[in-house]
């Protein structure tokens, strides 16, 4: 569908891909701003903020939307596990899956990722980043990203009155490794795959009671940390041997290096 890619006379060089993700993100800003029972603040922040990023072309304004979208698939289809009724269509899939649809495009991508930056107080260290190097950053941004809602999400839905320490710390390490490989620093990889490796082990052992527990079964119950979401578990389990696994080339060479000094 390349013709999406063909670029609007006076719209500031924008193509017609572009225009259709502006307006979508400023119909899904004003639908959250305006409907009733007043806006979720956390939601808002994030679909304003992607959509002005996108208007600026913040070299990361793309990378950003499809991981939001990668991010809000991981919280949202883990309730398929309690069955189909529990899931809505919409929400669920067909706008995240549509926004990665838009999003995703090799002209689009060098239109941000691979071009100068237009706000001249952040440069675009991305730009200087072959095509593969560019994939490895963003595929560990969202892996990262996905993890670090999916810890955050599920200590806010189990209602924990003394909650552990390690998933608001892991989610703020996910955070912070996104913000540096954000910067171009590939030192972000390796506090990316110490993350996963982390979460893993402390997650890994939950697996079964929380297995347990989504079958109606009380076995290992008091083994589950994350009590409100029990089918969070196994996607926080995947999400971080995922990260892990896409930093493991850069965190390997680096251990290498470091042993050989």
């Amino acid at each position: 569908m390349r013709w999406l890619d063909h670029t609007v006379p006076n719209t500031g060089g924008r193509s017609i891909r572009e225009l259709l993700v502006l307006a979508g993100g400023i119909a899904l800003s004003t639908w959250e701003l305006s409907r009733e029972g007043g806006p979720d603040v956390g939601n808002a922040i994030v679909y304003v903020g992607a959509t002005l990023l996108f208007a600026l072309r913040f070299y990361l304004a793309r990378a950003i939307g499809v991981g939001a979208c990668i991010a809000a698939i991981a919280q949202q289809w883990p309730n398929l596990r309690y069955g189909a009724e529990q899931a809505d269509l919409m929400t669920l899939g067909v706008f995240p899956l549509l926004a990665i649809f838009l999003l995703s495009s090799r002209d689009l991508s060098e239109r941000f990722e691979g071009a100068p930056s237009n706000i001249r107080l952040l440069p675009n260290p991305w730009s200087h980043f072959t095509s593969a190097q560019t994939r490895t950053l963003r595929g560990s941004c969202y892996a990262a990203g996905a993890l670090a809602g999916l810890l955050d999400h599920s200590l806010q839905i189990s209602h924990l009155l003394s909650p552990p320490l390690w998933p608001r710390l892991m989610m703020i390490a996910a955070v912070l490794s996104i913000v540096i490989l954000s910067l171009g620093r590939s030192i972000g990889l390796f506090c990316l795959w110490i993350t996963g490796v982390i979460v893993a082990l402390l997650t890994v052992p939950q697996l079964l009671a929380a297995e347990a527990a989504i079958a109606g079964e009380s076995a290992g119950a008091e083994a589950l940390l994350f009590t409100g979401g029990p089918h969070y578990v196994l996607p926080i389990v995947l999400f971080a041997i995922a990260a892990a696994a896409i930093a493991t080339p850069f965190s390997a060479r680096l251990l290498r290096q470091l042993l050989a000094d």
